[in-house]
């Protein structure tokens, strides 16, 4: 079985790579390690359908309830 701690997930989905980016730019500076994937294909299309589900935030899944109260802090 896989060490929760280790354990990567998607967090969540988004439009553009730009509102990615500003997550991803907003849990660096808070030290939390995370990644995105499909910046290129979203600028190919730039739609959401059932199978491209758009730019993807991957955190570690121990992270999850800190990344939580970091977002919402914007709010």
């Amino acid at each position: 079985m896989t060490d929760s701690s280790e354990k990567i997930i998607v967090f969540d989905s988004y439009d553009t790579g730009i509102q990615a980016s500003l997550v991803k730019t907003k849990l660096d500076a808070y030290g939390i390690p995370c990644f995105l994937t499909g910046e290129n294909f979203v600028n190919l299309y730039p739609f959401r359908n059932e199978l491209f589900s758009g730019v993807q935030l991957f955190i570690f899944e121990k992270d999850k309830d800190r990344v939580v109260e970091i977002l919402a802090e914007g709010d």
